[in-house]
């Protein structure tokens, strides 16, 4: 075979071998044979695939160009004149495979779909207008060299490309819809990878929910930014999705950008991006409704409580009413058969124990009676510190010799409106609890003061009114209480005394007392610090009533000081921070001292004052204190705890003469406080440099 005997597609690989007599008999349309041997040759090509010589002329037409356009290659071959572009449009018109050899540099500008890649020209045509079924089509064609190099004709390849043109199309409406579900959704979404947990992007939904901007958080990870508030959350999400390949509604604390906290659920999946897993996690915001839902059974709980103690009282009462006229005949009768018999005498002593236990059994009906509402009372205006000063003595001496009992009157306390024998129920059972709670030597210190209570005071209370109230605070060095036993202690016969020591009614009747009289009542107790009873009794003159408080409050000043909040008690931290920034006050906020710390560390800003709880797990408040002064000198303090100055004082926790409010922390007592505090200039010493 000659050298020239071989023809070259183009610049493409693919070799035809022939004759040079057959090419230029196929040429010339005169060997039969070699004729065959092209057609079968292109035959062998699952594309559809046809050839025209220099001329335009038809010279192969393969199987798949039959099945394509429907006309067999024997009509088609040696046929020119743009006769095959009928099979395409129905008008003679060029096709692609004409545009090969056209010298026309403009051409391809001429034409939107085709482009060039060296000598081939390629096209994505729209569906041709005389083919059958609508598909879409990729064109490639390209010039025919002989070995000499002389172009000889050209080859075009036509591939049905419709179901590869609706797989892109489809993904590309897939990615649309998943980008606009992506970035619109009101869920936070968040796209990590599984191995680092390095965040590759967000939405608007995470930054709403979080603080954090995109570029804040996008090639970081959520180790860094400190997101799980509790790190084994994420870690049961792991093994979850290590596990099944997903992960639903999941339950977890998130921290945001100001350290604040809420709750997320979170449904999470494994998707793998470039052979690499990935975590695409769906994050709802539902702290509102877990507060919301808390909030319902705490309502609940109260309602059952009151439910609870509504019904005993009823029962206590009608039970005690009937039993008091039982003890009237009994206590008659024995009193009548004491003034017939002889003193000394068996019989005398017998009456006597029988009186005893009648007198005793009645002072139980009065309690149940007076528990049950029913007791006759006769309400006076009352200066509460004269009334109390009248009682002192009785209380001491019901108390004892060992235990020192204080009472620290307020300034210009209000009046209000009681009976006085209910005021002397109160302060007698509340210090008879507080003397059989010290177990030798120990305090009662009895305290009075004025108080303005907001409607964020009573968060607990949602049926309290807010206004102007008296506190009248009960405190003592005894053994404290348990928490689950404080819940408690306010419910009718129970006690934690031995058998025969007590009835379980007295801070029953206590709590009816102050319900009577629309007052409130609170208890802070912990095993071995003490406890203290704080009751709010309204100030006569200025009665509280249901409305807004800004008809009763008086003006409160905040400032726009920077102040640093310390609670180790979630709820308490939020309600103080809720408080201070409602004063006005840039917060930070830490649930420990060793958050305090590090908070105080990283700050750039002048804290103008540190309010901090007194008793925390790590170290004290004054310790805190301390530690924070030599960090920030200058820093003023002020510490809160539910006991009282004197019984704090008394555990050797504060130092005399240091700023002290009580909790619960009321809006107006606190923003006054903080005030008076800032507001008072102390000298600080320059820090002498000199060596």
């Amino acid at each position: 075979m000659e050298e020239d005997d071989e023809l070259k597609c183009g610049n493409q690989s693919r070799v035809i071998e022939s004759s040079q007599t057959g090419v230029r008999i196929m040429s010339e349309g005169g060997d039969a044979q070699a004729r065959v041997l092209l057609q079968q040759i292109i035959d062998f090509l699952p594309d559809a695939t046809f050839v025209i010589d220099r001329q335009g002329v038809v010279i192969a037409w393969n199987r798949a160009m039959e099945r394509l356009t429907r006309i067999k290659a024997e009509d088609m071959l040696g046929k020119g004149d743009l006769e095959y572009s009928l099979a395409f449009y129905n008008v003679k018109r060029p096709v692609l495979i004409d545009l090969v050899n056209n010298s026309d540099l403009d051409i391809l500008s001429k034409y939107e779909y085709v482009r060039r890649e060296g000598e081939t020209l390629i096209s994505e045509t729209p569906p041709y207008t005389h083919l059958y079924g609508g598909n879409c089509y990729l064109n490639i064609a390209c010039p025919l060299y002989d070995r000499k190099g002389e172009v000889i004709g050209a080859i075009e390849c036509i591939r049905d490309i419709t179901e590869q043109k609706q797989a892109e199309r489809a993904l590309k409406e897939s990615e649309e819809r998943f980008k606009l579900t992506f970035y619109s959704s009101p869920d936070a979404i968040i796209l990590g990878r599984m191995q680092d947990a390095m965040w590759v992007d967000i939405n608007e939904g995470f930054s709403k929910l979080s603080g954090y901007r995109r570029e804040e958080v996008i090639g970081k990870t959520s180790f860094e930014l400190e997101i799980w508030a509790n790190p084994e959350d994420r870690d049961k999400m792991i093994k979850e999705l290590t596990r099944k390949g997903f992960c639903e509604n999941l339950e977890a604390v998130f921290r945001r950008r100001d350290g604040t906290v809420g709750t997320g659920l979170i449904s999470s999946r494994v998707i793998f991006l470039g052979k690499v897993p990935h975590i695409i996690s769906v994050t709802r915001d539902i702290t509102a409704m877990k507060e919301a839902d808390e909030e319902r059974k705490r309502l609940e709980a109260q309602l059952i409580q009151a439910q609870k103690m509504e019904s005993v009282g009823r029962l206590a009462g009608g039970i005690a009413h009937d039993f008091n006229n039982m003890l009237g005949v009994i206590l008659g009768r024995a009193e009548l058969a004491l003034s017939r018999s002889e003193p000394g005498g068996k019989l005398h002593s017998d009456l006597l124990d029988i009186q005893k236990a009648a007198r005793r059994s009645a002072d139980l009906t009065k309690q149940l009676l007076g528990f049950a509402r029913r007791q006759t009372t006769e309400p006076k205006v009352l200066d509460l510190n004269d009334t109390i000063s009248g009682m002192l003595k009785m209380l001491r001496r019901m108390i004892g010799e060992d235990i020192d009992l204080a009472f620290l009157p307020g300034l210009d306390v209000r009046q209000v409106k009681m009976d006085p024998a209910q005021l002397d129920q109160i302060l007698a059972n509340l210090c008879v609890n507080a003397r059989d709670a010290i177990d030798d030597v120990g305090k009662i210190t009895i305290e009075t003061e004025n108080a303005m209570l907001t409607y964020e005071d009573f968060k607990d209370k949602p049926y309290a009114a807010a206004g102007r109230y008296v506190s009248l605070i009960v405190s003592d060095t005894g053994c404290g209480m348990a928490k689950d036993v404080v819940e408690k202690i306010f419910e009718p016969f129970f006690t934690t005394k031995e058998v025969g020591k007590g009835t379980g009614l007295g801070l029953a009747k206590v709590y009816a007392i102050v319900k009577q009289n629309e007052g409130y009542i609170n208890v802070y107790s912990e095993p071995g610090k003490g406890t203290t009873f704080k009751i709010y009794l309204p100030a006569q003159g200025y009665n509280a009533t249901q409305g807004q408080i800004g008809d009763a409050e008086e003006e409160i000043i905040g400032g726009d000081e920077t102040v640093l909040l310390v609670e180790d008690e979630p709820m308490l931290l939020e309600m103080g921070e809720i408080m201070l920034k409602r004063l006005g006050y840039d917060v930070f906020t830490a649930n420990g001292p060793g958050q305090a710390l590090e908070t105080v560390k990283r700050c750039d800003k002048d804290i103008a004052l540190l309010i901090t709880d007194v008793v925390m797990p790590e170290m004290n408040g004054m310790e805190l204190s301390e530690r924070l002064c030599s960090l920030k000198p200058g820093i003023r303090c002020l510490f809160t705890s539910g006991y009282t100055a004197n019984v704090i004082a008394r555990h050797g926790v504060l130092k005399e003469g240091v700023s002290f409010i009580q909790k619960p922390l009321l809006l107006k007592d606190l923003a006054v406080k903080i005030r008076s505090i800032l507001d008072t200039k102390v000298h600080i010493p320059a820090a002498n440099n000199e060596r």
